[in-house]
Parts: structure tokens; sequence; C-alpha cells
């Protein structure tokens, strides 16, 4: 594969009942609670309240199905809304914006990206939704091409461009600062450079590069801090690498291996922890979870994802971990693999 990268290889768990520990024992709809009071009442009486709080930590539920079948697409957060962005799909990379509110548990349409694309990056900083580089479909092109989508007027804005034209990497936001962590460039081919965007000057600046050059690493922020765990590596595997960065000192620190390593998964900063779900190993999809506790440098494995996921889009909204399309094999002529799930962990 030129893994994760090339033309054609680029690449349940809820209540059921109290012995029911995953989607795929209990079947794939059996008593799936779902977000916005849709589904099963797990709870009504307060007699039971303790035992359903017991039962809804570490558990997996559904979301209304993203309208476009599509992997590699990039999300981002404003309020209850996660604004899904490009992705490839059945026709091809896309540009098109649809919004999930997750208070309603419905989908709406917003205006479409301007530039077409895939595996790129998208983070939200005050209102604003932000699409960094990615790959313009099939061709092997990675972008530095920066948007802005404001969701209050519908538009779509060119920004200032990245330093260098990267696709399949991983972000976070921290301080207001938009951070792109590694990633794929056919100069370098997995890159270990940092590249920080600064929204309020519309200016990029250069961090700290990574110890390890890597694609689709696990990225989210703890703390105040930046976990980048697993990826891949140029030799074509997945890597044991965990570092963190810190932004005070603009130095990446290694930490302890990632016990499972995968690529390409559902990853993101909840609390004291990164979380990262399914991804791939070589050509497996995964649905493992596991977190990375910042505080005891040490990592649990949780509940496993209903549906294994290469390539979906990441977002967190009030504590919980969103996992959106993705593919089974993240091939992109096998349309019928691709996904329009909606997966939500809540920790």
């Amino acid at each position: 594969m030129h893994n994760l990268r090339s033309t054609r290889s680029l690449w349940a768990t809820t209540i059921c009942a109290a012995a029911c520990l995953s989607l795929t024992a209990c079947g794939q709809n059996a008593l799936l609670p779902r977000v916005g009071g849709q589904g099963p009442v797990m709870a009504q009486q307060s007699s039971t309240e303790r035992l359903a709080r017991a039962f809804t930590s570490n558990t997996w539920t559904s979301g209304a199905p993203l309208p476009t079948k599509r992997l590699g697409a990039g999300a981002a957060v404003v309020g209850t809304k996660i604004y899904v962005i490009g992705g490839f799909g059945t026709r091809g990379a896309l540009g098109k914006n649809e919004i999930y509110d997750t208070a309603t548990n419905k989908w709406t349409t917003g205006a479409s990206m301007p530039t077409k694309r895939w595996v790129l990056a998208a983070q939200a900083v005050n209102g604003i939704v932000y699409a960094i580089g990615g790959d313009i479909g099939n061709s092997n092109t990675q972008l530095s091409t920066v948007e802005a989508y404001d969701p209050v007027h519908n538009t779509w804005s060119t920004k200032a461009s990245m330093p260098v034209a990267v696709s399949s990497m991983s972000s976070s936001v921290d301080g207001g600062l938009i951070y792109i962590v590694g990633g794929y460039t056919n100069a370098t081919g997995r890159y270990n450079g940092v590249e920080v965007y600064n929204p309020s000057s519309d200016s990029w600046t250069s961090a700290a590069s990574l110890n390890v050059a890597k694609s689709n690493p696990n990225v989210g922020t703890v703390g105040s801090d930046i976990v980048a765990a697993g990826g891949l590596a140029n030799s074509g595997k997945v890597v044991e690498d965990n570092e963190v960065y810190d932004p005070q000192t603009n130095t990446w620190t290694t930490k302890k291996n990632v016990p499972a390593p995968n690529s390409g998964a559902c990853s993101a900063g909840i609390g004291g922890s990164l979380y990262a779900a399914g991804g791939v190993k070589l050509t497996s999809p995964l649905v493992t979870l596991n977190a990375y506790d910042l505080s005891t440098n040490s990592w649990s494995k949780l509940a496993p994802m209903p549906f294994a996921a290469i390539l979906p889009a990441a977002a967190t909204v009030n504590g919980k971990l969103y996992c959106i399309g993705g593919a089974k094999s993240g091939d992109t002529v096998h349309h019928d693999e691709y996904y329009n799930y909606v997966q939500i962990y809540q920790p």
C-alpha cells in the first residue's frame, strides 16, 4: 500500500442488556439508544438511575446516519454542531459540508467547500471552521489550501496557505491555535513537521518537529499538551511511538508506547486522556478503542467500536467522542464499503 496514501489502497458496544456488551452480539439495532431522545428509554425512575448511569459509561451508541457515505472527511465543532466537510465518496473527492446537530440528532447541509479534497484537517476556532490541506483525490496531489467557513453567513473564504502542502495529517486546537501534526508529502513521504496556524493573524509558524515522522497519527489536546500516538511510518508499518508536545517549551517528549498501534483512527482528547478508536493495522480494519492517560502515562483498553472504521471523521461534543463515516477497507475503488455510520462513545 502507499499506505493510506496510494491510489487504490489509501486505505457494539451499547446497552442491549446488562450482559450484552457489543452491537454485533445483540444485532446492529437491537435496543440501540440514540441521541435526541430517540430509541429505548434506559432509565425513567429514580430507583434505577444509579444502575443506568453505571451502564452508560464506556458505551457506544449511534446517531442519525451521515447523509453522504465517505471516508477521510474532516470534522469541526461549533457549539453542539459538527461540521463534516470533504472526504472521498463514490464520485471522488468531495466539497460537501454536512452539519450534524448533536442536540436534535438531525443533519442539515451548508455551503460546499470551494476546494474538493479528502484526508484534510478541520478545526474550529471562535465559531469559524477551518479546512486545511488534504489531497484532491486519486492523483496523490497534496494541498496547502486553507479555507474558512462562517456558519452564521453560510460562506467560505480563502486564508493564508500552509507553508507546505500536506495530506493525511492530524490536528488539534490548543490555546486558540491550530496544530497540524505529521502527515504525508510527495517530497518526504511521512512528514514529521508541525505547522501552527493562528486564526487571529491569519499566519503560520512552525513548531518543533515530531521525533518520529508519521501520517494519520492519533492526536488530541489533553490539558495544555498535545498527544500524538501511533500513525504510519515510511516503512509502511504502524508505529508504537507515543509523544507529547508542550507548547510552553516547544518540545516533544517520548512517552509509553501504544499497546495496539493503528493509523487512520478516530481520535481526540477528552478530559485527561487521548482516545483512539478504530483505524487500521496493515490492511485490517480495527474496532479497538484505547485511551492514554497523560497523568499516569498509561494506556487502557476500552469497549470496542460497533463497526470497524478506517479514516472516520472525529469530533467531541459535551465529553463524547463522535466517529463519523469512514470505511471498511479504505480502498477508494470499493465504494460499497464506505460508511454513513455515526458512532458515539461515552467515556
